[in-house]
């Protein structure tokens, strides 16, 4: 172990990112530790209340994709409880490595088992707004894609913009159709890019699906085949 990562290590403990506890330093690559890696496994089982399928085959539509532009959705756990929330709010206000290794492993999993991959399949992301990315240092769906595409060897296709709008977080389910169709755009010279090819876009957390259907939208309508959501939890 270098200097510098033994100063690192005092200074910044690694811990588990579900509920704090301290982890062996020893183990790099872990962000759980034996308890809240147990409860990690149990969430991925556990059923929506609507369909009674757990959150990677649930059927049900987010109240923006009644129209069915998104082809469809899966994510790995349901949003709906304190502890699922302190892992994705871990992941949207800072970077912590292993957190994101374990992540874009679930995630690139589910694309390999639920998109079809193939040429015409590439991997995009909603980017986050300039004022966020200056308050918390990174964009996460950013990041969390480009491991993802490490790992499947799926290119990212980096054309969906980000114009100043108010936080989705912020405002109300009615309110999120209107700023998100607002908030996004692809720039004429990139529509080009996006024809004929097969969208695998990566999320944090599906809410409304207000930012996903608007994405599918602008790809669509620039010629994109499919358009299919890949996230790591969702509201039931």
């Amino acid at each position: 172990m270098g200097k510098g990562n033994y100063l690192l290590e005092l200074l910044y403990p690694p811990r588990c990112a579900m509920c704090g506890e301290l982890l062996d330093a020893s183990d790099e690559k872990k962000c759980f530790c034996d308890r809240c890696r147990s409860l990690w496994e149990q969430a991925k089982e556990e059923s929506c209340p609507n369909c009674r399928r757990d959150a990677q085959h649930c059927v049900c539509e987010p109240k923006y994709n009644r129209s069915r532009t998104v082809d469809s959705y899966r994510a790995t756990v349901l949003y709906n409880n304190e502890k699922i929330k302190k892992l994705i709010y871990k992941i949207k206000t800072g970077y912590d490595a292993a957190l994101y290794d374990a992540m874009a492993k679930e995630l690139a999993l589910s694309v390999m088992k639920y998109c079809q991959t193939d040429d015409n399949s590439c991997l995009s992301y909603p980017k986050r707004s300039k004022a966020s990315v200056r308050e918390y240092g990174l964009d996460h769906a950013k990041k969390l894609c480009y491991e993802i595409s490490k790992l499947t060897n799926i290119p990212v296709l980096d054309v969906i913009r980000h114009r100043r709008g108010a936080e989705q977080k912020t405002l109300s389910a009615g309110q999120r159709g209107e700023n998100a169709a607002q908030s996004y755009y692809i720039r004429d010279n990139d529509k080009i890019k996006v024809k004929d090819k097969r969208i695998i876009f990566i999320d944090d957390v599906v809410t409304t699906g207000a930012t996903t259907v608007v994405c599918a939208a602008l790809c669509k309508a620039a010629g994109a085949k499919g358009f299919y959501v890949i996230s790591i939890a969702r509201t039931p």
